[in-house]
């Protein structure tokens, strides 16, 4: 069943050809994502307007308090590019466009190595396989970080293999495609320099794998591998001098820039709250197996199988190919451990990865392909095909029921999206945001005549991005930012909510989405963005209230906005904190119970339990319930802060230090600690420790 070779080029290029079409038309309706609005956009304006001044106009150095300077610009400012002179209503429309044909590269080249590896049967099922990867498709249509450094990354690996398999021929034309490839992921990021290092590498790789052993130290092997080493280090110092002219901020100092971009990238400081295994978890403290377990669970079933086929047939594989199948595993796996090694900071699932994923899908191709060809008969390859033919519908399926959200993937084996909700993220990149806008303008916001001296307020948990898609109704509606928790305390009339940072005991106790939502956004049936419609304001009323001190008044509206809705978790969470200011600490700790059974360990009502018992004179009580919020929240200072108090009326300094060292380490402008530390260091006859932290508390603005 073997096709004959041009048959098979013409496929492959056919399908290539028929993805370069589908993939930018797909990108169409997708929306944007999470920093591109508030970042990744005015970035790429402020790197066009930096080259355009010749440098005059450093705002690309220091955007908005944001790291952006550290990473390469290059896809940011192309898009700005293609946009002043395609001219587009919608700039995102040409966006989404470019990060489609950056995922469609990425699939290209790597389909170009199984080519250059296993044929191109390998190639054809490359194509199909990276295609019909949900996680990655739907990352292709507005993921401006991740896929055009997969495509850069990929781009560069097919140019070293092509370079060192027409070694010893030095042309140009192999060169500076390396050079280029090197450049460009410095150009998206600062990691793409690790390119340079791995083509050393691979040469030396493919010096050892293609010379005798006996002729390794020969001198006229070792003068031809210094030739190499010369030219292969050459090339990687012209792309790391074309990753400095893309890169703004490499101007000034490029070395030292580099290196100060790379230990940031290895321990980036901001940590998230992201859900994993049913439990919020912080971004700088993730399991070990975090990524394996989320990149198994969000892979199709045919990559998997077709991974483990690799390393039961690779014995089996050409001999002349050994140097790019460990080259291959080494690209594919070694950023994997080395982020493990570090302790790195991840968050969003695998997607700081993702460059990665096309060398793992050539994995899995060259694994089935090597299966096929260990059958001779023509029935049982047939069958191979068929079955792998119906593993590929399963995501395929998928794309077709919830575009354009197919990077909300979980496979089969994991339970699907169904068994993965409550228990790992969902749209945590606010996709579902452009779906929900439009469907709010289709059915209310277009059916309504609004005065001119009022306007319909539009809440959100992403308002930048609500605010773009509400840009032609600036007449008509306001758009607002809102947390969801804290949706009661501002006045609104509609709210468009994505399900991020909501508790997963209220995801998996159907609590979220609230009874006032009048449609969602779903996948796989299952909401990842609610839309709500205000229709009592009473637990607005009462925060009112209770912001201008009126708490008994508060108290009664808070009664009035659970009567009608029994599950609002945060008017629970609102009445303790007004009783606990009527000193009424009973009561608190009634109202701070109801709010925990419907979110439980929520770390600012357990705050109130734990205050409420303290007041109470329930310190061993009260003690318990702060360090169970310590423990569910490790970064709640103000747990930390009680903790140390409860210690030092016990006469426990060491225990109360402990306790308010580590809050202040959170915290480093939070002055009650300072204050607390520094009794404890007085009533100890340290004068001096104590004067210095009550000093530095008083110089805390």
């Amino acid at each position: 069943m073997k096709l004959p070779e041009n048959l098979e080029k013409i496929i492959f290029y056919s399908i290539a050809g028929i993805m370069l079409i589908l993939m930018p038309i797909l990108s169409l309706n997708t929306g944007i994502s999470g920093d591109e609005e508030t970042y990744h956009f005015p970035h790429g304006k402020n790197v066009y307007n930096y080259y355009t001044t010749f440098g005059k106009d450093t705002t690309c150095l220091h955007y908005n308090n944001s790291v952006l300077h550290m990473y390469g610009p290059v896809f940011d400012l192309s898009t700005v590019a293609a946009i002043k002179v395609f001219k587009p209503e919608d700039p995102y429309t040409v966006r989404h466009i470019m990060n489609s044909l950056a995922g469609w590269t990425a699939i290209l080249f790597a389909a170009l190595i199984a080519v250059m590896i296993g044929g191109w049967r390998a190639g054809i099922i490359t194509l199909l396989f990276m295609f019909l990867s949900p996680r990655f498709l739907g990352h292709s249509f507005n993921n401006p970080k991740d896929i055009p450094n997969a495509a850069a990354y990929i781009f560069t690996i097919f140019a070293i293999f092509r370079y060192l398999k027409n070694f010893p021929e030095m042309k140009y034309k192999y060169a500076w495609p390396v050079a280029l490839g090197i450049g460009l992921s410095i150009g998206v990021r600062v990691g793409g320099i690790l390119l340079a290092v791995y083509f050393i590498f691979f040469a030396g790789l493919y010096y050892l794998f293609n010379t005798k052993r006996k002729e390794v130290f020969e001198g006229k092997n070792l003068h031809k591998l210094f030739n190499m080493l010369t030219f292969v280090t050459l090339i990687g110092i012209a792309g790391y001098i074309i990753g400095v002219i893309l890169w703004p901020y490499a101007h000034k100092a490029p070395i030292e820039r580099t290196i100060e971009a790379l230990k940031y990238m290895e321990k980036y400081g901001t940590s998230l709250k992201q859900i994993f295994e049913g439990k919020f978890i912080w971004s700088d403290n993730v399991p070990v197996y975090y990524l394996p377990k989320y990149i198994f669970m969000t892979i199709p079933e045919f990559i998997i199988v077709g991974f483990v086929l690799f390393f039961v047939f690779i014995k089996k594989m050409k001999k002349e190919n050994t140097t790019w199948l460990v080259a291959l595993l080494f690209a594919s796996l070694f950023p994997i451990f080395y982020i493990i090694y570090k302790h790195s900071n991840v968050y969003g699932g695998w997607r700081h990865v993702m460059f990665i994923y096309p060398g793992i899908a050539i994995i899995a191709a060259l694994g089935v392909n090597a299966f096929i060809d260990f059958f001779k008969n023509k029935y049982i390859r047939y069958s191979i095909i068929g079955v792998f033919t119906a593993l590929m519908v399963l995501p395929l399926t998928f794309i077709i029921r919830n575009h354009p959200h197919e990077y909300v993937y979980y496979n089969t084996i994991s339970g699907g999206v169904k068994k993965a909700y409550s228990k790992y993220e969902m749209d945590y990149f606010y996709h579902s945001m452009r779906a929900g806008s439009e469907w709010l303008i289709k059915n209310k916001i277009d059916k309504v005549d609004v005065p001119k001296d009022k306007k319909i307020i539009v809440a959100t948990n992403h308002s930048v991005l609500v605010s773009h898609y509400f840009r032609n109704y600036k007449d008509k509606v306001q758009v607002k930012y809102i947390r969801y928790y804290e949706r009661g305390n501002s006045t609104w009339d509609y709210a468009i909510l994505a399900n991020s940072y909501v508790n997963p005991y209220q995801l998996r106790k159907d609590i979220w989405p609230p009874s006032n939502t009048i449609h969602t956004i779903d996948v796989d049936k299952k909401p990842i963005c609610a839309i709500l419609e205000r229709k009592d304001n009473s637990d607005y009323e009462g925060y009112l209230m209770m912001s201008a001190g009126n708490y008994d008044q508060a108290v009664q509206l808070f009664d009035k906005a659970l009567s009608i809705d029994k599950k609002y978790e945060m008017v629970y969470y609102n009445q303790a904190e007004s009783y606990f200011n009527l000193k009424k600490f009973n009561e608190a700790n009634v109202a701070a119970t109801e709010c925990l059974k419907l979110y439980p360990d929520y770390d600012r009502a357990l705050n109130i339990l734990g205050m409420s018992y303290l007041n109470l004179g329930q310190s061993e009580t009260a003690m318990g319930v702060f360090l169970r919020n310590i423990k569910k929240n490790p970064k709640f200072v103000m747990s930390y802060y009680y903790a140390g108090l409860i210690s030092a009326q016990a006469d426990d300094q060491q225990t109360a230090l402990k306790y308010l060292m580590e809050s202040i380490k959170i915290n480093a402008s939070y002055k009650p600690s300072y204050y607390l530390i520094a009794n404890i260091y007085s009533t100890q006859g340290k004068p001096e420790l104590a004067k210095q932290f009550i000093d530095y508390a008083n110089s805390i603005p």
